[in-house]
């Protein structure tokens, strides 16, 4: 086998794998997942991500600092993948391809190691249907500085490409938690966090939240809202009026209006 054909087989095999991680069962056993585009790409080395391969298309990328970043990573020892135009639109997720890309590590922090009363507050979900909507609330949750994201049970994948390219990088600053009902409510009590739920049927108004203390803010499910096992720990739940004849907001728009609540008594 020729130098040529080695460098060949070298670049099929990363793109194969960044075709990989579209699944959710290899992104969840790799511990890995796939970002793209300029303002990610940045967004994830400002935020130290671990990065173990950058894909870029030379002929496609438009932007300097970008490059600068490539060669210091290179620098660095993370592996480069240089490729044509044709074979980076095979690996992209996007409608048009900017011609950079990376496999980074997922960053997770154990529950226990978490700081309850850091930064505005910490948001608590289960189960959101929509990758645009997951990734709208992380994007916001960034804006606002939000403590972080806690995922109760395994059904939300905040690495889903969807996801990652709707947060617009906020996923990758956010600090992350994966934890079940029983360890978060173990959590709140040891800590004193007030879980505030979000529900249309509540009887309090989305203003009359707990005067002080460390708040974990639930979102629920698009269609079936907060699931009984989190209502459960929720210690207040509140509710946005409704004067049109919608019966309910998306939940992005809902969960950014509750953080902008949050954001809005802070400076008082």
């Amino acid at each position: 086998m020729n130098a040529h054909q080695k460098t060949a087989d070298a670049i099929e095999e990363v793109l194969s794998r960044a075709r990989s991680l579209a699944s959710q069962h290899v992104r969840h056993r790799e511990g890995c997942f796939w970002l793209e585009g300029v303002r990610q790409f940045v967004q994830a080395y400002d935020a130290r991500l671990t990065f173990e391969a950058v894909i870029y298309s030379p002929i496609l990328l438009k932007s300097d600092l970008v490059e600068m970043l490539v060669r210091r990573l290179g620098a660095q020892g993370v592996r480069r993948v240089k490729v044509t135009p044709e074979q980076f639109r095979s690996v992209s997720t996007t409608p048009r391809a900017s011609g950079i890309a990376a496999i980074a590590r997922q960053r997770w922090i154990p529950l226990s190691q978490v700081e309850p009363k850091r930064g505005l507050c910490w948001l608590i979900l289960e189960e959101i249907r929509s990758p645009g909507n997951l990734g709208t609330i992380l994007r916001t949750a960034e804006a606002v500085d939000a403590s972080g994201i806690i995922f109760v049970g395994p059904r939300c994948d905040p690495f889903a490409p969807e996801v990652v390219r709707a947060s617009m990088g906020g996923i990758c600053r956010l600090p992350l938690v994966r934890t079940t009902h029983e360890q978060l409510g173990q959590w709140s009590q040891a800590n004193g966090v007030q879980f505030v739920g979000l529900s249309p049927d509540a009887d309090y108004l989305w203003s009359e939240l707990p005067a002080a203390g460390a708040i974990g803010l639930m979102i629920g499910e698009e269609r079936n809202g907060i699931s009984t096992q989190l209502r459960e720990l929720c210690n207040t739940m509140v509710r946005l009026p409704m004067a049109g004849h919608a019966d309910s907001l998306n939940v992005g728009v809902a969960a950014g209006v509750m953080m902008y609540e949050l954001v809005r008594r802070s400076l008082q």
